[in-house]
Protein backbone atom coordinates (compact mmCIF):
# COMPACT_ATOMS: atom_id res chain seq x y z
CA UNK A 1 0.00 0.00 0.00
CA UNK A 2 3.04 2.24 0.44
CA UNK A 3 3.21 3.51 -3.15
CA UNK A 4 -0.52 3.59 -3.66
CA UNK A 5 -1.78 7.00 -4.84
CA UNK A 6 -3.55 8.81 -2.02
CA UNK A 7 -6.51 9.74 -4.24
CA UNK A 8 -7.40 6.04 -4.66
CA UNK A 9 -8.41 5.81 -1.01
CA UNK A 10 -12.13 5.33 -0.38
CA UNK A 11 -12.72 8.78 1.08
CA UNK A 12 -15.31 11.51 0.81
CA UNK A 13 -14.91 14.02 -2.02
CA UNK A 14 -14.16 16.91 0.37
CA UNK A 15 -11.45 14.93 2.14
CA UNK A 16 -9.85 13.87 -1.14
CA UNK A 17 -9.78 17.54 -2.14
CA UNK A 18 -7.95 18.51 1.03
CA UNK A 19 -5.36 15.76 0.46
CA UNK A 20 -4.83 16.87 -3.14
CA UNK A 21 -4.37 20.50 -2.14
CA UNK A 22 -1.94 19.55 0.63
CA UNK A 23 0.48 17.95 -1.84
CA UNK A 24 0.55 14.43 -0.35
CA UNK A 25 0.64 12.12 -3.39
CA UNK A 26 1.05 8.63 -1.89
CA UNK A 27 -0.39 6.74 1.04
CA UNK A 28 3.15 6.29 2.31
CA UNK A 29 3.50 10.06 2.73
CA UNK A 30 0.28 10.22 4.71
CA UNK A 31 1.33 7.29 6.91
CA UNK A 32 4.57 9.07 7.80
CA UNK A 33 2.62 11.79 9.58
CA UNK A 34 1.33 11.60 13.15
CA UNK A 35 -2.39 11.83 13.76
CA UNK A 36 -1.97 15.35 15.15
CA UNK A 37 0.02 16.45 12.08
CA UNK A 38 -2.59 15.00 9.77
CA UNK A 39 -5.25 17.06 11.49
CA UNK A 40 -3.23 20.28 11.45
CA UNK A 41 -1.61 19.99 7.98
CA UNK A 42 -4.81 19.03 6.20
CA UNK A 43 -7.07 21.13 8.49
CA UNK A 44 -9.36 18.18 9.19
CA UNK A 45 -12.50 18.00 11.26
CA UNK A 46 -12.62 15.28 13.90
CA UNK A 47 -14.87 13.15 11.65
CA UNK A 48 -12.52 13.55 8.65
CA UNK A 49 -9.52 12.67 10.80
CA UNK A 50 -11.19 9.44 11.91
CA UNK A 51 -12.20 8.65 8.32
CA UNK A 52 -8.64 9.04 7.03
CA UNK A 53 -6.88 7.27 9.89
CA UNK A 54 -9.24 4.32 9.69
CA UNK A 55 -8.04 3.65 6.14
CA UNK A 56 -4.34 4.43 6.22
CA UNK A 57 -3.53 3.36 9.78
CA UNK A 58 -6.31 1.32 11.45
CA UNK A 59 -4.07 0.37 14.37
CA UNK A 60 -3.59 4.07 15.20
CA UNK A 61 -7.16 4.17 16.45
CA UNK A 62 -5.92 2.21 19.46
CA UNK A 63 -3.90 4.45 21.78
CA UNK A 64 -0.26 3.42 22.20
CA UNK A 65 0.73 6.06 24.73
CA UNK A 66 2.16 4.64 27.94
CA UNK A 67 1.85 6.02 31.46
CA UNK A 68 5.60 6.68 31.42
CA UNK A 69 5.20 8.81 28.28
CA UNK A 70 2.40 10.83 29.89
CA UNK A 71 4.44 11.33 33.06
CA UNK A 72 7.44 12.56 31.08
CA UNK A 73 5.17 14.89 29.10
CA UNK A 74 3.72 16.36 32.30
CA UNK A 75 7.17 16.83 33.87
CA UNK A 76 8.48 18.72 30.84
CA UNK A 77 5.40 20.91 30.40
CA UNK A 78 5.76 24.61 31.20
CA UNK A 79 2.70 25.79 33.15
CA UNK A 80 1.46 29.39 33.02
CA UNK A 81 2.06 31.32 36.21
CA UNK A 82 -0.76 33.45 37.63
CA UNK A 83 1.85 35.82 39.17
CA UNK A 84 0.72 34.58 42.59
CA UNK A 85 2.79 31.72 44.00
CA UNK A 86 -0.11 30.96 46.34
CA UNK A 87 -2.56 30.41 43.45
CA UNK A 88 0.12 28.60 41.41
CA UNK A 89 0.48 26.20 44.33
CA UNK A 90 -3.14 25.11 43.93
CA UNK A 91 -2.20 23.27 40.73
CA UNK A 92 -0.27 19.99 40.45
CA UNK A 93 3.42 20.79 40.44
CA UNK A 94 2.84 24.24 41.91
CA UNK A 95 3.89 26.14 38.79
CA UNK A 96 0.54 27.52 37.66
CA UNK A 97 -2.12 26.61 35.10
CA UNK A 98 -1.00 23.45 33.23
CA UNK A 99 -1.11 23.06 29.45
CA UNK A 100 -3.35 20.41 27.91
CA UNK A 101 -6.13 20.86 30.46
CA UNK A 102 -9.44 22.67 30.96
CA UNK A 103 -9.46 24.88 34.07
CA UNK A 104 -12.46 26.71 35.55
CA UNK A 105 -12.10 29.87 37.69
CA UNK A 106 -15.45 30.78 39.27
CA UNK A 107 -16.46 33.74 41.40
CA UNK A 108 -18.98 36.47 42.08
CA UNK A 109 -18.68 39.87 40.42
CA UNK A 110 -15.68 41.79 41.72
CA UNK A 111 -13.57 38.77 42.70
CA UNK A 112 -10.92 39.33 40.02
CA UNK A 113 -11.83 36.78 37.34
CA UNK A 114 -11.28 39.05 34.34
CA UNK A 115 -8.03 40.45 35.72
CA UNK A 116 -6.77 36.91 36.30
CA UNK A 117 -7.67 36.05 32.71
CA UNK A 118 -5.77 39.07 31.40
CA UNK A 119 -2.81 38.26 33.64
CA UNK A 120 -2.60 34.73 32.23
CA UNK A 121 -2.76 36.06 28.65
CA UNK A 122 0.28 38.20 29.40
CA UNK A 123 2.21 35.62 31.44
CA UNK A 124 1.90 32.91 28.78
CA UNK A 125 4.21 35.10 26.68
CA UNK A 126 7.08 35.03 29.19
CA UNK A 127 10.15 33.61 27.41
CA UNK A 128 11.43 30.10 28.16
CA UNK A 129 14.64 31.68 29.45
CA UNK A 130 12.56 33.24 32.22
CA UNK A 131 10.61 30.07 32.98
CA UNK A 132 7.64 30.81 30.73
CA UNK A 133 5.88 29.07 27.84
CA UNK A 134 6.84 31.71 25.24
CA UNK A 135 3.42 31.53 23.61
CA UNK A 136 0.51 33.77 22.73
CA UNK A 137 -3.11 33.88 23.85
CA UNK A 138 -6.67 34.12 22.56
CA UNK A 139 -9.17 35.97 24.76
CA UNK A 140 -12.88 35.35 24.03
CA UNK A 141 -15.04 38.02 25.66
CA UNK A 142 -18.77 37.43 26.15
CA UNK A 143 -19.53 40.30 28.54
CA UNK A 144 -17.36 43.15 27.28
CA UNK A 145 -15.31 43.04 30.48
CA UNK A 146 -11.89 43.11 28.82
CA UNK A 147 -10.38 46.55 29.52
CA UNK A 148 -7.48 47.20 27.13
CA UNK A 149 -6.23 50.08 29.27
CA UNK A 150 -5.82 47.78 32.27
CA UNK A 151 -4.18 45.10 30.11
CA UNK A 152 -1.69 47.72 28.87
CA UNK A 153 -0.86 48.64 32.46
CA UNK A 154 -0.20 45.01 33.43
CA UNK A 155 1.90 44.58 30.27
CA UNK A 156 4.01 47.59 31.23
CA UNK A 157 4.69 46.15 34.68
CA UNK A 158 5.35 42.62 33.37
CA UNK A 159 7.69 43.79 30.59
CA UNK A 160 10.21 44.98 33.16
CA UNK A 161 10.78 41.42 34.34
CA UNK A 162 10.48 39.37 31.13
CA UNK A 163 12.47 41.46 28.62
CA UNK A 164 9.55 41.93 26.25
CA UNK A 165 8.10 45.31 25.36
CA UNK A 166 4.55 46.26 26.43
CA UNK A 167 3.61 46.59 22.75
CA UNK A 168 4.87 43.08 22.03
CA UNK A 169 2.89 41.67 24.97
CA UNK A 170 -0.29 43.45 23.87
CA UNK A 171 0.14 42.15 20.32
CA UNK A 172 0.43 38.64 21.73
CA UNK A 173 -3.23 38.68 22.80
CA UNK A 174 -5.85 37.98 20.14
CA UNK A 175 -9.21 39.42 21.21
CA UNK A 176 -12.59 38.02 20.10
CA UNK A 177 -16.02 39.37 21.12
CA UNK A 178 -19.04 37.05 21.04
CA UNK A 179 -22.68 37.90 21.81
CA UNK A 180 -24.54 34.58 21.82
CA UNK A 181 -24.03 30.84 22.42
CA UNK A 182 -24.21 30.29 18.65
CA UNK A 183 -21.35 32.74 18.04
CA UNK A 184 -19.28 31.11 20.79
CA UNK A 185 -19.84 27.60 19.46
CA UNK A 186 -19.07 28.73 15.89
CA UNK A 187 -15.81 30.32 17.03
CA UNK A 188 -14.77 27.27 19.05
CA UNK A 189 -15.44 25.10 16.00
CA UNK A 190 -13.06 27.31 13.99
CA UNK A 191 -10.28 27.18 16.57
CA UNK A 192 -8.65 23.90 15.40
CA UNK A 193 -7.88 25.44 12.00
CA UNK A 194 -6.74 28.68 13.66
CA UNK A 195 -4.39 26.80 15.97
CA UNK A 196 -3.09 24.72 13.07
CA UNK A 197 -1.84 27.88 11.38
CA UNK A 198 -0.63 29.59 14.55
CA UNK A 199 1.36 27.14 16.69
CA UNK A 200 2.44 29.91 19.07
CA UNK A 201 -0.96 29.96 20.78
CA UNK A 202 -0.62 28.28 24.18
CA UNK A 203 -3.65 29.72 26.00
CA UNK A 204 -7.36 30.20 25.38
CA UNK A 205 -9.42 32.24 27.85
CA UNK A 206 -13.23 32.43 27.75
CA UNK A 207 -14.73 35.24 29.86
CA UNK A 208 -17.32 34.34 31.00
CA UNK A 209 -18.51 30.92 29.96
CA UNK A 210 -21.85 31.07 31.77
CA UNK A 211 -23.02 34.59 30.84
CA UNK A 212 -24.27 33.68 27.36
CA UNK A 213 -26.12 30.57 28.50
CA UNK A 214 -27.86 32.39 31.34
CA UNK A 215 -29.25 35.20 29.25
CA UNK A 216 -29.99 33.54 25.92
CA UNK A 217 -31.47 30.09 26.60
CA UNK A 218 -34.70 29.25 28.41
CA UNK A 219 -34.89 25.61 27.23
CA UNK A 220 -33.01 23.76 29.98
CA UNK A 221 -32.47 20.60 27.93
CA UNK A 222 -31.10 22.55 24.97
CA UNK A 223 -28.90 24.50 27.36
CA UNK A 224 -27.52 21.30 28.92
CA UNK A 225 -26.81 19.79 25.50
CA UNK A 226 -24.97 22.89 24.29
CA UNK A 227 -22.94 23.14 27.49
CA UNK A 228 -21.95 19.48 27.23
CA UNK A 229 -20.95 19.85 23.59
CA UNK A 230 -18.97 23.02 24.29
CA UNK A 231 -17.19 21.42 27.23
CA UNK A 232 -16.13 18.40 25.20
CA UNK A 233 -14.90 20.60 22.35
CA UNK A 234 -12.83 22.77 24.69
CA UNK A 235 -11.40 19.75 26.51
CA UNK A 236 -10.44 18.09 23.22
CA UNK A 237 -8.96 21.36 21.99
CA UNK A 238 -6.74 21.57 25.08
CA UNK A 239 -5.51 17.98 24.84
CA UNK A 240 -5.04 17.81 21.06
CA UNK A 241 -3.13 21.10 20.80
CA UNK A 242 -1.46 20.98 24.24
CA UNK A 243 -2.75 24.40 25.21
CA UNK A 244 -4.26 25.65 28.44
CA UNK A 245 -7.99 26.38 28.19
CA UNK A 246 -9.17 28.65 31.01
CA UNK A 247 -12.85 29.43 31.43
CA UNK A 248 -14.05 32.17 33.75
CA UNK A 249 -17.36 31.28 35.34
CA UNK A 250 -20.07 32.98 37.38
CA UNK A 251 -21.73 31.75 40.55
CA UNK A 252 -25.34 30.69 41.02
CA UNK A 253 -27.52 30.47 44.14
CA UNK A 254 -28.80 27.21 45.57
CA UNK A 255 -31.25 27.18 48.40
CA UNK A 256 -30.92 23.53 49.41
CA UNK A 257 -28.40 22.57 52.06
CA UNK A 258 -25.13 21.09 50.84
CA UNK A 259 -21.48 21.76 50.23
CA UNK A 260 -20.78 25.17 48.82
CA UNK A 261 -19.63 28.67 49.52
CA UNK A 262 -21.88 30.61 51.89
CA UNK A 263 -23.11 33.98 50.67
CA UNK A 264 -22.56 37.14 52.69
CA UNK A 265 -26.09 37.42 54.01
CA UNK A 266 -25.90 33.83 55.29
CA UNK A 267 -29.29 32.65 54.03
CA UNK A 268 -28.28 30.75 50.89
CA UNK A 269 -25.45 28.87 49.23
CA UNK A 270 -23.66 29.92 46.05
CA UNK A 271 -21.95 27.47 43.72
CA UNK A 272 -20.15 27.69 40.38
CA UNK A 273 -22.63 27.93 37.50
CA UNK A 274 -23.05 25.55 34.52
CA UNK A 275 -24.09 22.46 36.52
CA UNK A 276 -22.58 19.11 37.40
CA UNK A 277 -22.06 17.96 33.82
CA UNK A 278 -19.76 20.92 33.20
CA UNK A 279 -17.97 20.31 36.50
CA UNK A 280 -17.13 16.75 35.47
CA UNK A 281 -15.41 17.96 32.27
CA UNK A 282 -13.10 20.46 34.01
CA UNK A 283 -9.78 19.08 35.27
CA UNK A 284 -9.23 21.90 37.78
CA UNK A 285 -11.84 24.15 39.45
CA UNK A 286 -10.93 27.16 41.59
CA UNK A 287 -13.36 29.55 43.27
CA UNK A 288 -12.39 33.19 43.82
CA UNK A 289 -13.89 35.27 46.63
CA UNK A 290 -13.62 38.79 48.00
CA UNK A 291 -14.95 39.05 51.55
CA UNK A 292 -14.20 42.03 53.78
CA UNK A 293 -11.48 43.27 51.36
CA UNK A 294 -9.66 39.92 51.51
CA UNK A 295 -9.34 38.09 48.21
CA UNK A 296 -9.01 34.31 48.34
CA UNK A 297 -8.76 31.42 45.90
CA UNK A 298 -10.03 27.97 46.87
CA UNK A 299 -9.32 24.76 44.96
CA UNK A 300 -12.54 22.75 44.68
CA UNK A 301 -11.47 20.12 42.17
CA UNK A 302 -8.02 18.84 41.31
CA UNK A 303 -6.36 15.60 40.28
CA UNK A 304 -3.56 15.98 42.81
CA UNK A 305 -4.22 18.82 45.29
CA UNK A 306 -6.42 18.74 48.39
CA UNK A 307 -9.02 21.45 48.96
CA UNK A 308 -7.31 24.53 50.38
CA UNK A 309 -7.86 28.29 50.46
CA UNK A 310 -5.10 30.84 49.80
CA UNK A 311 -5.03 34.67 49.83
CA UNK A 312 -4.02 36.88 46.92
CA UNK A 313 -4.33 40.51 45.92
CA UNK A 314 -4.74 42.70 42.84
CA UNK A 315 -2.10 45.42 42.76
CA UNK A 316 -0.90 47.86 40.12
CA UNK A 317 1.21 45.16 38.47
CA UNK A 318 -1.75 42.74 38.41
CA UNK A 319 -2.33 39.54 40.35
CA UNK A 320 0.10 39.20 43.27
CA UNK A 321 0.74 37.46 46.56
CA UNK A 322 -0.27 39.07 49.84
CA UNK A 323 3.10 40.02 51.30
CA UNK A 324 2.83 43.22 53.36
CA UNK A 325 -0.19 44.57 55.19
CA UNK A 326 0.74 48.06 54.05
CA UNK A 327 0.40 47.12 50.41
CA UNK A 328 -3.11 48.17 49.51
CA UNK A 329 -4.95 46.31 46.72
CA UNK A 330 -7.20 47.76 44.05
CA UNK A 331 -10.80 48.01 45.32
CA UNK A 332 -13.33 45.79 43.61
CA UNK A 333 -15.65 47.28 41.00
CA UNK A 334 -18.36 46.39 38.55
CA UNK A 335 -15.93 44.77 36.10
CA UNK A 336 -14.02 42.49 38.51
CA UNK A 337 -12.00 45.46 39.72
CA UNK A 338 -11.08 46.66 36.24
CA UNK A 339 -12.55 50.12 36.69
CA UNK A 340 -9.62 51.21 38.88
CA UNK A 341 -6.51 51.53 36.73
CA UNK A 342 -3.94 53.51 38.64
CA UNK A 343 -2.71 52.93 42.16
CA UNK A 344 -0.30 55.19 44.02
CA UNK A 345 1.55 53.26 46.74
CA UNK A 346 2.73 56.51 48.27
CA UNK A 347 -0.85 57.38 49.19
CA UNK A 348 -1.04 54.48 51.66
Amino acid sequence: MAHRPSLTLQLSTSLKGKIARSGYVTVDELCSLSTVCLESDLVLSHAQQQELVQQIRPSALVAKITAAYRWNEEKNARPITTSSSAIDGLFPGGGGVPLGTLTDFSGLSGTGKTQLGMQLCINVQIPVSHGGADGTAIFIDSEGGFIARRAQQICTETSRACEKSPVSLMQGIQYCRVHSPVELLALVKMLPSILATDRKVKLLVVDTISFLFRSNLSDLQARANLIGMLGQQLSTLAKTNNIAVVVLNQMTSKFELGQGQQSRDGDQQVHPAMGEAWASICVNRICLANVEEQRTATIYKSTAVEEVEVPFQIATEGIADVIMESQREIPSGDQDGNDIFFWDASSC
